[in-house]
C-alpha cells in the first residue's frame, strides 16, 4: 500500500531525488530535519534521538532533526567521516507565503569544499583534487588539479609516474579526488593509501571542458532566495584559465584540462557556481621542487607523528612561529615543497637574515601581525555571501594594520622584503568605507538591525531616529497618562499580538478615561488603546522593519564592493603570509641559536655540530650533543655508519635529511655551520612497520620503500638508509643490505646515510672508492655501556644489544642468559657431538641425542668416513682439502659468495 505523502513530504523527497547521494537537511522552521533512511542514517552517525512522524500508523516515517543554529557540530561530523550534506533552506517568510513555503538545496558542504570556520583547520589547506590518467602507449602520465574554495588557491600540474603522483597528493592532502568513473581501478592501491581522502568517481562527461563553460554561462541560479547567490566567475575568466595552461605548455595538456575542469565543476555542482575569489590558475611542474616521497614525509615526521598522527612533536611543530592562520598555512606549504634553485633559496635567507639582524624590526612586525586576520578565507566567505559584518569589520582592522606594516619594511636591504612591502594594498578607499559604515562591534546576524554607524545614510538615520526616539515617545506618553489620569500603576507595555497597550488594575479600573478605547480583558487587570497611540505604534514599528530591511540592503551592498576588490586582496594576504613565515623564521632562529647555511649547486653536505630540531626542543635539562657530517659525491657518497642500538644513529641520519630541507626551504638550520649542495630529492627508509591493511608484512614493507629508493633515486639525491635487511633471515638481509650498498654506490652515486647492524657491511670499504665507515662512540663501564652520542670514523665491533636491553629493563635473568647464549655463540656454533650450543645452560651437559640412534661413540665412523672420502672424484677431494684451509673468521662476504661460485662450478664436472 502507498503511503500517503503530505505536501511537505513531498517536497523533501523532490528536492532529495535531485541529490540522491547527499543527506538532506531539509529546514522546517527553527530546525533542520531528516526523514526516513536520511533520518536513521544520521541518528546512527551523530547520535541524534530518532523519532517519527504519524507514530503508529500505515504513513509512518522515520525522522531526526536538531535546531538550525546547532547544526555547524553536526555537518562537521558528518563531512568528517565522508558524507556529504546538502543544506535545503526556505526561500520566502513563512509569514507571508501563499500555501506550502518554497525551499531549495542553497548549498553543499563536502569535505574538500568548505567554508564555514567550524569544519576547517585554519593552519591548513582543504583541497578538493581531481585525477586524470593517460594510459596510451608510450608514455602514461596523469593531470593533477586542486582547488581550496576557502582560500581561493587554484593549482595544476602534470605527473609522469604513480609514485609522483601519490607524492603530490600526499604533499596537497586533498581531503576529496575525483576521478572518471572507467579510471577508479587505477587508482586502488592510492586509495588504500590515502586514508584521509575520500575518492568520489564522476562520469567522463564531467571531465569535459566545453560542457564546464557552458555549464558556467548557463549558471545555476536560485530564482527565490532571502540571501544573496554569492558573486560568480563567468565564461571569461574561464577561458583564461583555459589560456593559462595552454601557455604553460604541460606535455598533455589535454588531460591537465580535464582534471582542472572537474574541481570547477565541483564546485559549480556544490556552490552553484566558481567563486570570485578563485582569480588565477597556478600550473607548475613538481620537479621545480625538492620531492620528498610518502613514506620520507612519514619517517621524518615532516607534519605530524608516526605515533598518532599528531602535529605536536612534527618538525612544523618545531619550527612554527608564524603569527596568522595565513602564515601558518604558508610555512606548510614551504616545508612541503622546498626549493631547489639556489638564487631563490638565497632570497628567502637575506630576508631572514636581515630580519634576524635587526630584533626590534622583527619584534614590531610580529605585533602588527598580530593584528592581522585571515583574509584569504574572509574573502572566501565574501565570494559566497556569506560573510557578516563582523568579518567586514576585521577585515577592516587588517587593513588598517597594512601602512605601519609597509613602514617598517621600507628601505629594507633584501630584495624579497622589498617586493613584498611594494605589494601590500591597504586599499585605502575600501578601508574607510568600511570604518565609516559600520558600528565598531556589529552583530552577527544581518536581518536584526544595529550594522551601521549613523550618518553613513540619511534615509537610514530618519529611520533609527525614529525607532530609537519613538520608544523615548512611549515612555514619556506613559508619564503623561499617569499624571493626567491620576493612576500611578499605569504601565504602557507591548507584545507582539496586540503591540502597544495601557495596562491598568481592576483597582484602578474607576479611574480610566473615557478616551481609553478597551482591547482585552484579564484576571487582575485590563488593557486599552487610544488613537493617538496605535498610531505611534504603526510608526515606530514600521520604522523598526524598514530599518532592518534597508540595513540589510545596505551591507549586502557593502558586501558586493568588498568583493570587487578580491584580486588586491588576495594578493596581499599572500604577501603577508611570506612576511609572517620569514619574521617566524627569524624568530625561529634567533631563540634556538641557528645559523645560516651556505648553499650552492655542489654534491657536497657539509654539517658541523648538527642538531636534531625536533629531539632538541624535547630535551629538559639536558643538552643535545652535536655532530659532524662530511659527504659529497665522490668519495665520501656511501656512509656506512654502526653504533648500539639507542646511541643516535638514527637520529643523526634523520638531522641531515632535516637540515637539508630546512635549507632549501629558506630556514637557518640547527648547526654552528652548515654547507649544503642542493639536493632534487630526499628518501629516507627507517624502522620496521607492517601494513596489513595493503596485505604487506614488515619485510614487504622495506622491500617496496627500497625499490621506490634504488628506482627513483638521482646522482643529486640525499638518502637516508636505517636497518635494510633486518626483516628477515641474517644472511638474506645481509645479502641485500649489501647488494643495495654497491647499487647505490656504483650505479646511483646518490649521497647515502646508511646506518646498520650488519658490521660485515665495514668491509664495503675495501671495494668501493666512495665508502667511509663511522661509528657512535660509545664508553664500557662495569659491564655497563655509557652512550656518548659522537659520529667518529671507524667501525664499531659490537652493537651491545644486551646491554640496551638491561637499560630497557629486561629481567636480570634474561640478561645474563643472553650473555651465556651470546658467549657460546662466539666461542663455536656446536659441540662435539655436533649439536647446537647456544642451548646448553653452564655447568650443565649435553643430554641431547645425536641424529642418529647410537649412543656410544663408535671409532669406526671415522674409518667408514674416511673410506667414503677415498672414493671420491678428484675434483670433489680438492674442494674438500680447500673447504678445511677456510678461516670463516676472516672470510668477508663476498669472498664467501665468490668461493662458493668456485666451488660449485669445479663440482659440477663430477655430477
Amino acid at each position: 500500500m502507498t503511503k500517503k505523502l503530505t505536501p511537505m513530504l513531498q517536497q523533501y523527497l523532490d528536492v532529495k531525488q535531485r541529490y540522491p547521494d547527499t543527506i538532506l537537511f531539509f529546514r522546517l522552521g527553527d530546525f533542520y530535519e531528516m526523514f526516513f533512511e536520511d533520518a536513521v542514517l544520521v541518528a546512527k552517525e551523530v547520535g541524534l534521538t530518532l523519532t517519527s512522524r504519524n507514530r503508529g500508523s500505515d504513513d509512518e516515517v522515520p525522522m531526526a532533526g536538531m535546531p538550525h543554529h546547532s547544526s555547524a557540530g553536526y555537518v562537521s561530523q558528518l563531512i568528517a567521516k565522508g558524507y556529504t550534506v546538502a543544506i535545503c533552506d526556505q526561500l520566502e517568510d513563512p509569514s507571508v507565503a501563499k500555501g506550502i513555503v518554497k525551499r531549495d538545496v542553497v548549498r553543499i558542504i563536502t569535505p574538500g569544499v568548505v567554508l564555514d570556520s567550524d569544519n576547517l583547520d585554519a593552519a591548513r589547506p582543504n583541497f578538493v583534487a581531481a585525477i586524470v590518467a593517460h594510459t596510451s602507449p608510450p608514455n602514461t602520465s596523469f593531470g593533477l588539479a586542486c582547488v581550496d574554495i576557502s582560500t581561493g588557491d587554484f593549482r595544476t600540474t602534470e605527473l609522469t609516474e604513480l609514485s609522483e603522483l601519490a607524492a603530490e597528493l600526499n604533499r596537497i592532502e586533498a581531503r576529496e579526488i575525483l576521478v572518471i568513473d572507467d579510471q577508479n581501478h587505477l587508482f586502488e592501491a592510492l586509495s588504500a593509501q590515502l586514508e584521509k581522502t575520500f575518492f568520489r568517481p564522476r562520469p567522463a562527461a564531467f571531465f569535459d571542458w566545453n560542457q564546464l563553460t557552458q555549464t558556467v554561462q548557463k549558471g545555476v541560479r536560485l530564482q527565490e532566495d532571502l540571501t544573496t547567490d554569492g558573486y560568480y566567475l563567468q565564461t571569461d575568466d574561464v577561458d583564461q584559465f583555459a589560456q593559462t595552461l595552454i601557455d604553460y605548455k604541460f606535455q598533455n595538456t589535454d588531460i591537465v584540462r580535464q582534471a582542472a575542469a572537474a574541481v570547477l565543476g565541483y564546485l559549480v555542482e556544490t556552490r552553484r557556481g566558481i567563486p570570485a575569489n578563485i582569480r588565477r590558475v597556478v600550473p607548475y611542474r613538481a620537479t621545480s621542487f625538492l620531492i620528498i616521497d610518502e613514506s620520507t614525509r612519514a619517517n621524518l615526521e615532516l607534519t605530524e607523528t608516526l605515533m598518532g598522527g599528531k602535529r605536536s612533536g612534527s618538525l612544523l611543530s618545531v619550527i612554527d612561529r608564524t603569527t596568522t592562520s595565513m602564515g601558518a598555512r604558508r610555512l606548510r606549504n614551504w616545508l612541503n615543497y622546498p626549493l631547489i634553485d639556489v638564487a631563490a633559496i638565497e632570497q628567502r635567507l637575506d630576508a631572514v637574515e636581515e630580519l634576524v639582524k635587526a630584533p626590534a624590526l622583527r619584534q614590531d612586525l610580529r605585533t602588527a601581525l598580530a593584528e592581522v586576520y585571515d583574509i584569504e578565507r574572509l574573502c572566501g566567505r565574501i565570494s559566497a555571501a556569506t560573510a557578516n559584518a563582523r568579518d567586514l569589520r576585521s577585515l577592516q582592522s587588517t587593513l588598517a594594520v597594512l601602512p605601519d606594516v609597509k613602514d617598517l619594511l621600507a628601505e629594507r636591504s633584501s630584495s624579497l622584503l622589498r617586493t613584498l612591502e611594494q605589494s601590500l594594498d591597504p586599499c585605502e578607499e575600501l578601508c574607510t568605507l568600511i570604518d565609516r559604515a559600520l558600528v565598531e562591534h556589529p552583530p552577527t546576524a544581518l536581518n536584526e538591525g544595529g550594522l551601521f554607524q549613523v550618518g553613513f545614510n540619511a534615509e537610514l538615520d530618519e529611520l533609527i531616529d525614529l525607532s530609537t526616539h519613538g520608544k523615548d515617545w512611549i515612555l514619556q506618553f506613559e508619564a503623561r497618562e499617569r499624571a493626567s489620569s491620576g493612576i500611578s500603576s499605569l504601565k504602557v507595555k507591548y507584545n507582539r499580538v496586540f503591540g502597544y497597550y495601557i495596562e491598568i488594575t481592576r483597582a484602578n479600573l474607576d479611574a480610566v478615561p473615557e478616551t481609553y478605547i478597551r482591547q482585552q480583558t484579564l484576571a487582575n487587570a485590563e488593557r486599552f488603546y487610544t488613537p493617538e497611540l496605535k498610531e505611534m505604534e504603526e510608526r515606530i514599528l514600521g520604522a523598526d522593519d524598514l530599518r532592518k530591511q534597508l540595513e540589510y540592503k545596505l551591507f549586502e551592498e557593502l558586501r558586493r564592493e568588498v568583493s570587487t576588490h578580491t584580486s588586491q586582496l588576495l594578493q596581499t594576504a599572500s604577501s603577508l603570509a611570506d612576511i609572517d613565515v620569514i619574521t617566524g623564521l627569524a624568530e625561529l632562529a634567533h631563540r634556538k641559536d641557528y645559523c645560516r647555511p651556505a648553499v650552492n649547486n655542489d654534491d657536497t653536505i657539509d654539517i658541523i655540530e648538527g642538531r636534531h630540531p625536533v629531539v632538541e626542543s624535547t630535551l629538559v635539562g639536558e643538552r643535545f650533543i652535536g655532530n659532524s657530517v662530511h659527504c659529497n659525491g665522490t668519495d665520501k657518497r656511501l656512509s656506512i655508519i654502526t653504533g648500539p642500538n639507542m646511541a643516535g644513529k638514527s637520529t643523526i641520519i634523520r638531522q641531515v635529511a632535516l637540515i637539508t630541507l630546512l635549507t632549501q626551504m629558506g630556514s637557518f638550520v640547527p648547526a654552528e655551520s652548515a654547507t649544503i649542495g642542493v639536493v632534487d630529492k630526499i628518501f629516507s627508509r627507517v624502522g620496521a612497520s607492517d601494513n596489513l591493511a595493503r596485505g604487506h608484512s614488515t619485510f614487504m614493507v622495506e622491500m617496496t620503500e627500497t625499490a621506490h629508493i634504488l628506482n627513483n633515486a638521482t646522482a643529486k639525491s640525499l638518502i637516508i638508509l636505517d636497518e635494510i635487511g633486518r626483516g628477515t633471515s641474517t644472511f638474506d638481509g645481509l645479502s641485500i643490505a649489501w647488494a643495495v650498498a654497491e647499487f647505490l654506490h656504483d650505479e646511483i652515486g646518490a649521497k647515502t646515510l646508511f646506518a646498520t647492524h650488519y658490521h660485515e657491511l665495514t668491509e664495503l670499504v675495501r671495494t668501493l672508492e666512495g665508502a667511509v665507515n663511522l661509528s657512535i662512540a660509545v664508553k664500557e663501564w662495569n659491564d655497563d655501556i655509557i652512550f656518548l652520542r659522537k659520529l667518529v670514523e671507524g667501525q664499531a665491533n659490537r652493537s651491545y644489544g644486551i646491554q640496551v636491553g638491561r637499560l630497557a629493563g629486561l629481567p636480570e635473568a634474561v640478561v645474563q642468559r643472553a650473555k651465556n647464549v651470546l658467549d657460546n655463540l662466539e666461542a663455536g656454533q656446536f659441540d662435539d657431538m655436533g649439536l647446537p650450543k647456544p642451548g646448553q645452560r653452564p655447568g650443565q651437559q649435553n643430554t641431547r641425542q645425536p641424529l642418529r640412534t647410537n649412543t656410544q661413540y663408535n671409532p669406526n665412523q671415522l674409518s667408514l668416513f674416511n673410506a667414503a672420502a677415498s672414493a671420491l672424484a678428484p675434483e670433489e677431494t680438492a674442494a674438500l682439502a680447500q673447504l678445511r684451509e677456510i678461516n670463516i673468521n676472516t672470510l668477508t662476504p663476498i669472498e664467501a659468495l665468490n668461493l662458493l661460485s668456485q666451488l660449485t662450478k669445479s663440482l659440477e664436472k663430477t655430477s
